[in-house]
């Protein structure tokens, strides 16, 4: 085989191996903001569920059905900063929902929020903001932690908008010891 040959099958096989490069970014891309995402949880507010740097898959499928599941953990951009924070917190109140908090629990249109996902005897308190009357606007939504009384969340910032969304948590996928698909909570 001659040089200029050896350079034809070299440049062949750059050309294939860059072809399948592009193709599996592509794919990646296509999954990550249509399918499924990973995210890496930060802080405490979602204790004693979920803890500090665990891996989740989060779909990204429910962006395009507008399906949200009251009671389903969610990953959203923090609507203070969104282009560089994210944070986990429950979806409890959905686009028309009246949420109150009464005698330190949540009441969702006039019905106490059964929260078994909660450790036993956690407060519901109002945080910072005195408010404890929200009525949702369509596209609103009302996030909390799980650990009540370590985050901030609707009661503080207010509602998230849909755009805010970045989709329901499906799996802990990480360390695997806490490797477990997510369960909607029945309502």
């Amino acid at each position: 085989m001659n040089f200029w040959q050896k350079l034809y099958y070299g440049a062949g096989v750059a050309f294939e191996l860059g072809r399948v490069f592009i193709l599996l970014v592509v794919a990646l891309l296509i999954v990550h903001y249509f399918l499924a995402t990973i995210f890496i949880i930060s802080g405490p507010s979602m204790e004693s569920n979920f803890h500090d740097n665990e891996i989740v898959l989060v779909s990204r499928f429910n962006l395009f059905t507008n399906k949200f599941t009251r009671g389903e953990p969610m990953v959203l951009k923090f609507p203070g900063d969104p282009k560089h924070k994210k944070y986990i917190k429950r979806l409890i109140g959905l686009p028309g929902d009246t949420v109150e908090i009464r005698n330190s629990q949540f009441w969702i249109n006039d019905k106490q929020l059964p929260e078994s996902y909660l450790d036993r005897g956690m407060p519901t308190m109002p945080a910072q903001n005195e408010q404890t009357l929200w009525t949702l606007e369509k596209d609103q939504y009302f996030l909390v932690g799980d650990n009540r009384l370590n985050s901030a969340d609707s009661r503080d910032w207010g509602t998230a908008e849909r755009a805010d969304m970045l989709g329901p948590v499906k799996m802990i996928l990480f360390p695997p010891s806490r490797f477990q698909f997510i369960a909607v909570p029945p309502y």
